[in-house]
């Protein structure tokens, strides 16, 4: 499996290239969970053994996919903390507890093998693959709907990130200004966790203004739709949107994952964008030529598609970038 960004449009508007980072430096860090083994027999059963127990939902509601919204802000929290951060998450770091080190820590190393650095490539990542990812990952979407927004301005467009996890965008990325709102989409026990972290901040003094309307879903997408955004919501069809898919559609069955992008589509005014994140090849769900095929009979067209460490997509952080 391949980490791949496709980039969608309803206008036939090819983007330029964007410009990468010609240093590259991986620093590495502890993870305890390692502490005391040497050989890859042990680490790979240390490391199965902390995925059992995320794996488990816990009482709070949070299934495994839920708990990787910690994951992602911890990996985001490293990337701020660079002195030559892509981004600054300044809220990431609230975010992390109580999954989010835990999961990066057990899931390097099998995704170390089997993706980001298997021994016959010598890539050179070590246990950072899934680290650097992340940080070019989400340094590729705020560029993406940075030049969204400014193509788009002064008509009125909104953002909506479906599966947002912890993604505070809302509060730290200044080009949202542009937007007349950021939907954030996810279940209720991710957003629930999420609030109460926000709230806490709020009333401490610690949280940032957003640079536009946040509106907050709590949706299931593997039991509800989100056709029902104009009805309940308010979501403004006529409008174009920008939609951000970062990382969801491989969590669900292909069935869920064909409703969601039908819907998309049908919501969709002229001028949208897609950004659809996922791995490539995932078992169950749509191939990549599937995705082009049904996306392409609804009227999009693919601007752009990267794989990780392509130009475009490694801004320094791919050790053959």
């Amino acid at each position: 499996r391949k980490a791949l960004a496709r980039l969608w449009r309803l206008v036939s508007i090819i983007r330029t290239s964007i410009q990468t980072q010609t240093t590259m430096t991986i620093p590495t860090r502890h993870r305890p969970i390692f502490d005391g083994l040497t050989t890859g027999e042990e680490k790979f059963k240390a490391a199965m053994a902390e995925y059992d127990e995320l794996k488990e939902t816990d009482a709070d509601g949070l299934d495994f996919s839920n708990k990787t919204a910690m994951w992602i802000a911890f990996e985001r929290d490293i990337e701020t903390q660079r002195e030559d951060a892509l981004f600054k998450d300044v809220l990431a770091k609230y975010f992390t507890e109580p999954y989010g080190q835990r999961l990066s820590d057990s899931m390097s190393f099998g995704l170390a093998k089997s993706v980001f650095d298997p021994p016959d490539d010598e890539i050179g990542f070590g246990l950072e693959g899934h680290v650097m990812y992340t940080a070019a990952r989400t340094k590729l979407i705020n560029d993406q709907v940075d030049q969204w927004l400014g193509d788009n301005a002064p008509r009125k467009c909104q953002v909506l990130n479906l599966g947002a996890g912890a993604d505070t965008r809302v509060y730290w990325m200044e080009s949202l200004k542009k937007a007349t709102a950021y939907w954030e989409v996810d279940t209720a026990s991710v957003m629930n966790y999420k609030q109460k972290i926000l709230d806490s901040l709020q009333e401490k003094g610690e949280l940032p203004e957003t640079f536009c309307e946040r509106k907050v879903i709590t949706m299931d997408f593997s039991k509800e739709s989100i056709a029902e955004l104009p009805s309940s919501h308010g979501y403004q069809s006529t409008f174009p949107s920008c939609w951000i898919l970062e990382g969801l559609i491989m969590y669900l069955k292909r069935e869920d994952q064909e409703q969601l992008l039908d819907n998309v589509s049908k919501l969709s005014e002229k001028d949208s964008f897609l950004v659809l994140n996922f791995f490539t090849n995932f078992p169950g769900g749509l191939s990549n030529e599937e995705i082009d095929e049904r996306l392409g009979g609804q009227g999009w067209k693919k601007t752009e598609s990267f794989m990780f460490g392509e130009e475009g997509f490694n801004f320094g952080r791919y050790p053959k970038g």
